[in-house]
């Protein structure tokens, strides 16, 4: 009976991670078909519709006292701040690439964020690297030359992609940042100048959202916008959930699905053009990835040694 639990909970988990991974996956699809309305209103309405989602889910689960718990320590607002600062640039730098055909490097930053992870933990959380890590981390170094040496220019769009979303990380490990809760205050921390923005396009007819929005699409577009809040914030939850059930090891694979779906979607969809520095670039950070996986998952395999001593 406990084996038949233990099972169903990991294939629940799986189910779960993976339905996350797809959707940020395929998001991409998404943006695009309201990028007639603009990166910086996109970005606005997913903030905004993120809120609303986030809030009713918290209030569901009655949770929505934590938010000003959190909020009257003076280090977790600025630490607030900060992850607030680096969601919002992730996020725009994000859906710009999408809508100006940088899918590709997109895809190859958060191909780079697990590798980065590493470089992040050595620096700050005094973790130490074996011979595979290293060796992993020095084949993406090597990538990202062969796209500067190659493409002649510096893949900023995936360096920017992979920093920020590492630092957003890092910082949430630090300070131990609930997921939900988290995300609501930072969220809600652009609200303001968000909803600021949305009514000033609206009363210069710019607006997207309502009966007689811009493109005379009217409802139809503005249920699309409201859907950001759902693009963001569910596999969010699904990740949660995943992460909850799943050994890291299996997380840190499913992890790469995303990304992988993004490349797909850029050259066959979008049809981007795949440089051969990229390519090459592409296939430096895969085999470091390659060996980084083989790594944690020998290394989830060993056997935990005794302590021995008092305490």
């Amino acid at each position: 009976m406990a084996a038949d639990v233990h099972s169903s909970r990991i294939s629940f988990g799986a189910g779960a991670a993976l339905s996350a991974f797809v959707i940020w996956g395929f998001a991409p699809l998404y943006f695009k078909a309201v990028e007639h309305i603009g990166p910086w209103q996109i970005v606005a309405h997913r903030i905004l519709w993120s809120v609303v989602m986030l809030g009713l889910l918290l209030l569901a689960l009655g949770r929505l006292r934590e938010i000003g718990d959190v909020l009257r320590s003076r280090r977790r607002f600025l630490t607030y701040c900060a992850t607030t600062t680096l969601m919002t640039v992730n996020w725009s730098v994000f859906i710009w690439a999408v809508l100006n055909g940088y899918l590709v490097q997109s895809a190859l930053g958060y191909y780079l964020s697990p590798l980065l992870n590493v470089l992040l933990g050595v620096a700050f959380l005094g973790e130490r690297l074996g011979r595979l890590q290293v060796a992993a981390v020095v084949l993406a170094a090597a990538g990202v030359v062969v796209s500067v040496i190659g493409a002649g220019e510096i893949p900023w769009i995936a360096l920017v992609l992979a920093s920020t979303w590492g630092f957003y990380g890092l910082i949430r490990k630090r300070e131990k940042i609930d997921p939900f809760v988290g995300l609501m205050v930072e969220t809600g921390f652009l609200l303001p100048a968000c909803l600021a923005y949305l009514l000033w396009l609206w009363s210069r007819g710019g607006g997207a959202f309502g009966p007689v929005a811009a493109g005379g699409e009217g409802w139809v577009m503005s249920l699309a916008i409201m859907a950001s809040g759902l693009i963001t914030g569910l596999p969010i939850v699904l990740y949660m959930i995943g992460a909850r059930h799943l050994p890291l090891s299996t997380v840190g694979l499913l992890q790469y699905l995303a990304p992988s779906i993004n490349l797909v979607l850029a050259t066959l969809v979008f049809e981007e053009p795949l440089r051969p520095a990229t390519l090459v670039t592409f296939a430096f950070i895969w085999a470091g990835l390659a060996l980084f996986t083989f790594d944690a998952t020998r290394r989830a395999r060993l056997p935990v040694a005794p302590r021995h001593g008092v305490g």
